[in-house]
């Protein structure tokens, strides 16, 4: 006799590159097993495909994950964790103020509402940059395939990332998709800017949005209050 199939609650999510809300449905066990083993691995690539798996399991509607700016990837894991686990996530640290010239060193335990306190932060501005009154780019936020940083032979990290950010070029009477150009001529395009330009390029990706949390926990020991930030699914999970 076949065994019952589980009905699973259907949840929504409103993400900052999609118009309509998504649909997904609550990670199970056989999936949280998946996230715990590529987190003790400590591999960021295993880390970064498995969350991808995950989520692609648990989407109810077609979206392409890859394509996906990191934040919704961040956004989206922080509302799949809640559903599926809690909406609470323990955050451990040393309380480091100094009484009487010895450190408290209490271990404090700020308890964060990740649905209700955590936002998305968009410092980039507008993703439209001009080097003249004619030329100029369109640029796009990195996705979770750009964090890997895959290195090319004479690049650096940072330097591959923007590369991959720049999503069209253009001047009074054209606009090039970069699917149309080769990698060789946008390297050359981007070595004819001014470091004041690239500069521009630079503060794009560093400022793209992200998923943080600020807020207030009292030591219970010394009751000094700490200001806590996090960032990223680095500080919420990782």
């Amino acid at each position: 006799m076949a065994l019952p199939k589980i009905e699973y609650p259907v949840h929504t999510v409103q993400l900052l590159s999609i118009k309509d809300q998504v649909r997904f449905r609550p990670f199970v066990v056989k999936e949280q097993k998946l996230l715990m083993m590529a987190l003790e691995s400590g591999d960021l690539n295993t880390i970064i495909d498995t969350i991808k798996q995950v989520i692609n399991n648990c989407l109810i509607d077609n979206i392409d994950v890859n394509k996906l700016p990191l934040v919704d990837i961040e956004y989206f894991f922080l509302n799949l964790r809640a559903r599926s686990v809690s909406e609470n996530v323990e955050v451990f640290f040393k309380c480091k103020n100094v009484i009487e010239e010895k450190e408290c060193g209490m271990i404090v335990d700020a308890n964060v509402d990740i649905i209700s306190q955590v936002n998305i932060v968009n410092s980039a501005g507008s993703n439209k940059i001009m080097f003249t009154n004619k030329v100029g780019v369109l640029m796009r936020y990195p996705t979770i395939e750009q964090v890997k940083l895959i290195s090319d032979e004479n690049l650096t990290a940072q330097e591959k990332l923007i590369l991959d950010c720049i999503d069209k070029i253009f001047d009074e009477e054209n606009v090039i998709n970069i699917s149309e150009t080769s990698r060789e001529e946008l390297i050359q395009f981007v070595d004819t800017l001014s470091s004041t330009d690239y500069e521009k390029l630079e503060k794009f990706v560093e400022a793209s949005p992200t998923i943080q949390y600020v807020g207030y926990h009292e030591c219970p020991k010394c009751k000094f209050s700490h200001k806590i930030m996090l960032e990223g699914l680095n500080d919420f999970f990782l």
